[in-house]
Formats: C-alpha cells, structure tokens, sequence
C-alpha cells in the first residue's frame, strides 16, 4: 500500500516552520557552577540584508520591539537565529548599562535562563516613513 499521509507535523509543514528566523531572550544569572566542554560559535555581524547588528541596535534602543510585557533588565541576552534549514548563524545583544550592545556570553560560563522565544517578523519599511 503506497498512502502518503500529511499531518501537522509532516515534511510539508515543517519546511514552513525552517523558514522563519527566531529570537531567544535570556536572562543571564550570572557564572555557572557547572563546567562543560564544547565549542560556541561566534555571533555574526549581519544574517540578511534586514537582519544586521547595526540596524537592530538602533530598533532596540529607539522603541519597543517585543510584542509581549518586557522591561530590559542589565544582564539580559537577545539571540536572533537563521531558519533552521540553513548553517545556524546568529546575532547577539546584551543589554549594559541602559542600552542594548552586540555583544554575547562565552558558551557554557554562564547560566542563562529563558524569558521568551519566537519568530522574527519584518516590519514594512513604508510603515516607518508614515510614523
């Protein structure tokens, strides 16, 4: 019997969800006390022509770009990761001192804990002309 069977969680769906870059917010709770060995990989500059650490920067420290109740406290790590389907690249903030900065944790120092995750959306650029 060849059926193929699509459901929620078949390739076709999948391949959708690949497609969406992601955010991870931590807070960071200061050094581990555990040791583990491992290699982290390097935040990147730029992941799109949309995605780069200078103009995030300017987004982050001009105006609120979360959708859920956020108040930036010192310490706390936002992550923007590349779709799932391609080499997993990211860029890194920390917010220090009052303002975001590129910047990121050495993997596995420090114990991070997740405060929220989701899918980076794109604002239309001809929305901020009309602001």
């Amino acid at each position: 019997m060849n059926k193929v069977v699509h459901h929620k969680n078949s390739r076709k769906s999948k391949n959708k969800r690949l497609n969406d870059f992601t955010w991870t917010l931590d807070r960071c709770l200061g050094f581990s006390n555990t040791t583990m060995d491992g290699m982290g990989y390097m935040p990147e500059k730029a992941l799109s022509e949309d995605l780069t650490n200078e103009r995030m920067l300017v987004d982050l420290n001009s105006k609120n770009c979360f959708d859920f109740d956020y108040e930036p406290q010192e310490g706390d790590n936002l992550s923007i990761y590349t779709p799932k389907n391609h080499i997993r690249k990211h860029l890194s903030f920390i917010f220090e001192n009052g303002e975001w900065i590129a910047d990121s944790y050495l993997p596995f120092m420090y114990k991070l804990e997740k405060i929220n995750y989701g899918k980076v959306t794109f604002q239309d650029k001809t929305e901020d002309k009309n602001d």
